[in-house]
């Protein structure tokens, strides 16, 4: 059980970056590469100011490192991409001649992703994403060592190419993600008493216990459950190990945030159904291979002691 359920798992780089167009991925080559023997920064603001001329672009704004930044639309008021949030966009990347070799389309289902903050992308996304909220739109335009450098991107990205960018960023840590996919779950299973939370947790009362005691921080307390993704396959249970209760502190981040959170919202001799995003639960990690990276988890608990 401890396996499965105990820890705080944080979520860490996994990479879904590798959508490709024409073969060319967004993971870009280090700047460090030893085939690095030339500065192309003044050349490639060259054609960037070019480019944004021909163009009629009234709107770029230049950042220190060399990027240009192009607000499309803009979410003041949405919460702010920041390092460490796992960030998904959707994105067309084209040459500066209009060829297009990379994109992801417009389903956000298929939107990239990636922890902002890990160096597994090209540094151009990353800054530019980094100035933007959710919900927002804009056009990168990354120079040459921002992008894929002195080794392109082959074969539709020549070495020390200017790249543009088209991106919106759909979603933060997978939280519009993970809710579409629990309101789906509930809709189809018919359940019709779930009580979403502010952290985005569903708890779905089963039998109440009005006369228990409350589960509260601090407490011990002692669950059997029996956990699930939502396709119904059952990754650990209580009762595949001789139905013992599960025993831990509530509140002191012995369990996946979900737990705390949900057990806290129960009464000795309760029983409910957690559905549970993944930021609450396991994040990018895979705790085993019966839980894929990134899932949405549901945990039907009954709280048998509260100490």
């Amino acid at each position: 059980m401890k396996k499965h359920i105990s820890g705080i798992l944080h979520r860490v780089g996994v990479v879904l970056l590798l959508a490709l167009a024409g073969g060319a991925g967004l993971v870009g080559c280090s700047k460090d590469d030893t085939s690095v023997n030339a500065d192309y920064s003044a050349a490639d603001d060259a054609l960037i100011k070019t480019y944004i001329a021909t163009n009629n672009i009234t709107t770029a704004q230049k950042q220190a490192s060399g990027l240009y930044f192009v607000p499309t639309v803009t979410n003041a008021n949405a919460t702010k991409v920041t390092v460490g949030t796992n960030v998904s966009f959707l994105y067309t990347g084209t040459l500066l001649n209009g060829t297009m070799f990379a994109t992801s389309g417009q389903d956000v289902t298929k939107a990239a992703s990636f922890v902002l903050g890990n160096s597994s992308v090209i540094s151009g996304l990353q800054e530019g994403i980094s100035l933007m909220h959710l919900g927002d739109k804009a056009t990168l335009l990354i120079p040459s060592g921002l992008a894929f450098g002195p080794n392109g991107s082959s074969p539709n990205v020549p070495a020390n190419t200017v790249v543009r960018f088209d991106v919106e960023v759909v979603d933060l840590n997978f939280a519009a993600t993970d809710d579409a996919l629990i309101q789906k779950y509930i809709a189809a299973n018919n359940i019709t008493n779930a009580q979403k939370t502010a952290s985005g947790l569903y708890y779905v009362p089963v039998v109440a216990n009005a006369a228990g005691v409350p589960a509260t921080a601090t407490k011990t307390v002692s669950v059997l459950y029996t956990g699930k993704l939502l396709d119904g396959s059952t990754f650990d249970a209580s009762s595949q190990r001789g139905n013992v209760p599960f025993s831990f502190t509530l509140g002191a981040k012995q369990v996946i945030p979900g737990w705390d959170e949900g057990i806290a919202l129960m009464r000795k001799g309760e029983k409910a159904t957690l559905l549970i995003p993944s930021a609450l639960g396991y994040g990018a990690s895979s705790p085993s291979t019966a839980i894929p990276a990134n899932s949405v988890l549901r945990f039907d608990v009954e709280l048998t002691d509260v100490k």
